[in-house]
């Protein structure tokens, strides 16, 4: 059974460098998901509710879907095998349902362009316990999970991501692997 979830933050894990994406359910269940800096950033940014002059891939995407005619309904975070998430963006197009797979992240990051819901399988869910687990490890996290991200949160975690050089980005992701 799919249930309703909001995005409740990003956060950082300050040894692997990788940005994880929390989206919690109205019964404080969450489900943390590690993302990428890119798509972190695009999260971010609608959170914070910010632009760039010129439109990033995620925008483009959006702006692509509408002048067709088109619009994200939804977004279901399906399943998971060998550590890999699997969704779905649901579009409407000239009258018909669309089901298109997406990685989570890009589904998250289109669902905040178009205000669309985004809902997760049930059983990807996990009890709020969780959320003690990542407070006691080596996070930054951009909110306490109890409040909407605010300005100055999202401001520090895109230094962060926008500080990292893709030389020092890819050497984490190859030491991650050893």
């Amino acid at each position: 059974m799919m249930v309703k979830v909001e995005v409740e933050g990003v956060v950082l894990n300050l040894v692997t460098h990788s940005p994880i994406v929390i989206l919690k359910s109205k019964k404080d269940e969450i489900l943390p998901i590690v993302i990428g800096i890119f798509e972190a950033q695009a999260i971010l940014m609608v959170l914070e509710k910010s632009s760039f002059p010129r439109p990033l891939t995620h925008d483009l995407i959006k702006n692509i879907i509408e002048i067709l005619g088109g619009k994200i309904t939804k977004v279901e975070i399906y399943s998971i095998k060998e550590n890999i998430y699997f969704a779905n963006l649901i579009i409407e197009y000239n009258g018909k349902t669309e089901t298109i797979d997406c990685r989570p992240s890009d589904g998250i990051a289109l669902a905040l362009r178009f205000g669309a819901d985004i809902y997760a399988d049930e059983n990807l869910l996990e009890k709020a316990e969780i959320i003690k687990y990542y407070e006691g490890q080596d996070f930054v996290s951009s909110n306490k999970f109890n409040k909407p991200i605010d300005k100055k949160e999202a401001e520090e975690f895109r230094k962060l991501i926008e500080n990292i050089s893709a030389k020092d980005f890819w050497e984490k992701l190859k030491g991650e692997g050893k």
